[in-house]
């Protein structure tokens, strides 16, 4: 994936896609009206995490609208309305309070033309959860997430074919397309947008703790924590993402390959982000008490903790397993694992393909 577009470097571009915003939106968004509390659900009570998941889906619904009308308004040379985003970044706090892995399975899903918009949605839902778990406040994480929001409103002035181009990007492309974080905090300083966080994010969530991001180069002893949180969130949302020319991972795939790398993550961000998304997330590489090997294939909306799993391996003798799924309330996990430590090399396809057998449909 192209790190211009994803936070990802060309090596990792090509192995897993690229990312764009929409075509330009024909209609307008929502009037404030339509914003009420409560179709947002800003003061529902805690429910089962099926019937949040519902709620998310009306949220996400609105809160894609008025992203659609904020890009539009500045194709368009209208500012940025930040009145009309405050009720959206008070619906999906509200929303990742209650249960923070609602929303973000809600977007997961992102059709080809409405991409960038719930992108948007998908990050501030991310950087307020993982606000929330860091501890960090509720004012300060309030603002956070309306950083998230915003964090890629500079691509509203980059031309769509070329943040779709489904291959690498040559070295004048490239150039273009890194310019979205320039472009983006300018636009919000223009705006009148006064938040140093939401402008610290947008321009520097391209930015790695080893000093190879951009467009500053800056490292972990510069990064504000905000901008090391919204780099974790924006990479880890686009490379789950449903894309319509190369499949997503998995979040249990996503997080072992950015547990695994050097360089790019703050740790102990990355630590708590993973701590947030469940124990036990879809994708994740399992051993269970009978000694087999599983990958965690669905997560029950009533037991997030006794997942169903797809068994492929015995791990005391290491012979391959006809794969079937089977319940861990009955043969519960004892832990997460890595498939190296297994002898499990080039694991991703298998990975996949058991999440494609067993799966939901």
């Amino acid at each position: 994936m192209d790190s211009a577009r994803d936070g990802l470097n060309a090596g990792e571009w090509r192995a897993l896609g690229s990312a764009g915003p929409a075509k330009e939106a024909a209609a307008r968004g929502p009037s404030p009206r339509r914003l009420s509390s409560a179709r947002l659900h800003i003061n529902a009570r805690p429910a089962s995490l099926a019937q949040e998941r519902d709620r998310a889906r009306e949220i996400v619904g609105m809160a894609k609208d008025t992203v659609t009308e904020t890009f539009a308004d500045i194709r368009f040379g209208r500012k940025i309305q930040a009145a009309n985003l405050a009720p959206i970044v008070s619906a999906i706090a509200a929303s990742v309070a209650r249960s923070p892995t609602a929303l973000p399975s809600v977007t997961r899903i992102k059709l080809h033309d409405e991409y960038t918009y719930l992108h948007s949605v998908a990050v501030c839902g991310l950087m307020l959860a993982l606000g929330n778990e860091l501890r960090l406040g509720a004012e300060l994480t309030q603002e956070i997430g309306l950083a998230g929001l915003l964090h890629d409103i500079g691509k509203a002035r980059i031309d769509a074919d070329l943040l779709n181009k489904p291959g690498p990007l040559d070295l004048d492309e490239y150039a273009r397309v890194q310019a979205h974080t320039l472009r983006g905090y300018e636009l919000l300083r223009d705006s009148g947008i006064d938040s140093e966080i939401a402008l610290d994010v947008c321009l520097h969530h391209h930015e790695r703790i080893d000093g190879s991001g951009y467009p500053s180069g800056i490292s972990q002893e510069t990064l504000s924590i905000h901008a090391r949180m919204a780099a974790v969130c924006d990479v880890f949302d686009a490379v789950t993402s449903n894309r319509s020319y190369k499949r997503s991972w998995s979040p249990g795939a996503a997080l072992d390959w950015m547990m695994g790398t050097t360089g790019h993550f703050d740790p102990r961000v990355l630590r708590a982000f993973r701590s947030l998304l469940g124990v036990f997330p879809v994708g994740a590489l399992v051993l269970l008490e009978s000694q087999r090997l599983a990958v965690v294939v669905d997560e029950p909306a009533d037991s997030p903790a006794t997942p169903d799993v797809a068994v492929f391996l015995c791990a005391a003798t290491g012979r391959d397993l006809v794969p079937q799924r089977v319940s861990t309330r009955s043969d519960p996990i004892v832990g997460l694992e890595v498939a190296a430590k297994w002898g499990l090399a080039d694991f991703e396809p298998s990975r996949a393909q058991l999440l494609d057998d067993f799966g939901p449909a």
